[in-house]
């Protein structure tokens, strides 16, 4: 379901200003709230001051937003899919409650400035651009957080939506909205930019240790990669595993990675080698048969929409400068 934007824009919702929503809500509005409503406003924040207020804006029943934040089991279908070796567990929201975490989520985008080396769930950059960042290098190191969004506790994004000037009651409301049993989870569309303003911390640690060792580094999501020239960086893995501690989160033990030349080095994907990303042997030898099987007229209905993306990527990467 896809909303129009006007909606997801204002930060009131169904309504266009500040004025039309205090009318909608009454003169029976607590003077005090009327005030957290106009202080949020000036802060750029969606006035998320009480579950009345959310229903009014949403245009929901009270008792349905109720049933939103306590009932929430109700409100997430849970699959898996194949990650790897293993499986990755999703829970996406229904469509009643994944229309308040995206509404929540784009307010949220425009406040966050995500530091210059984080690349994931930022809009105009991508794992192509954490890529690029590492050309030229001689070594590369690559680590992965494990389980980011499920290891991402509710009370710390309270903490991050109080520094954003959330009052704790606001910013309890707003986490229950955007949480499942007290954590993010893989599969809303909030958990992105929550989990990226929850690891602020240890991304100022990760570029600290980048200057530390005169390496770059990015961050895409829950893989961290560093790069650098020259000899390596003896003692790195225990730095970024000393920037985690008592932190939620945790690395991974089965997805580090170390390479250097002559070896081919890799980042999300892409070669590094050179003045620019490429394709690897095995992925572009997967498209010269993908094209020949196009070329002659072979059927490939079931999977034409997969392998086209491909060839579209393909084109992409190519196109880069």
């Amino acid at each position: 379901m896809r909303l129009p934007q006007p909606l997801l824009e204002s930060p009131f919702f169904l309504f266009e200003r500040m004025d039309d929503l205090l009318r909608a809500l009454g003169s029976e509005l607590d003077h005090s709230e009327v005030l957290e409503i106009r202080r949020l406003t000036d802060r750029g924040l969606p006035p998320v001051t009480s579950e009345m207020t959310i229903a009014v804006m949403l245009g929901m029943n009270p008792g349905f937003v109720w049933s939103l934040l306590n009932k929430t089991s109700r409100y997430y279908r849970r699959f898996s899919i194949p990650k790897g070796r293993g499986v990755r567990e999703i829970h996406a929201p229904k469509v009643a409650l994944k229309i308040v975490q995206k509404w929540i989520s784009v307010h949220l985008n425009r406040l966050y400035q995500a530091p210059e080396h984080v690349h994931g769930f930022v809009p105009g950059r991508s794992h192509v651009t954490a890529a690029e960042v590492h050309l030229g290098a001689d070594w590369v190191a690559s680590f992965d957080i494990e389980n980011f969004f499920p290891s991402t506790p509710k009370i710390l994004i309270e903490t991050q939506l109080m520094d954003l000037g959330y009052s704790p009651v606001s910013a309890s409301l707003v986490a229950a909205f955007c949480c499942y049993e007290d954590r993010l989870v893989q599969g809303s569309p909030s958990s992105p930019v929550l989990a990226n303003m929850s690891f602020s911390g240890v991304d100022q640690e990760i570029v600290s240790l980048a200057k530390k060792f005169g390496a770059k580094v990015t961050r895409y999501a829950d893989d961290v990669t560093f790069s650098g020239k020259g000899e390596w960086c003896l003692g790195l893995q225990e730095g970024i595993a000393a920037a985690l501690a008592d932190t939620p989160w945790s690395l991974s033990q089965h997805k580090t990675a170390f390479s250097r030349l002559p070896e081919r080095l890799k980042v999300h994907g892409l070669l590094i080698h050179g003045d620019r990303v490429r394709l690897t042997k095995g992925y572009r030898n997967r498209l010269r048969m993908f094209s020949h099987l196009k070329a002659n007229g072979v059927q490939l209905d079931d999977r034409r929409n997969q392998i086209d993306g491909h060839l579209e990527y393909a084109k992409f990467i190519a196109g880069r400068r």
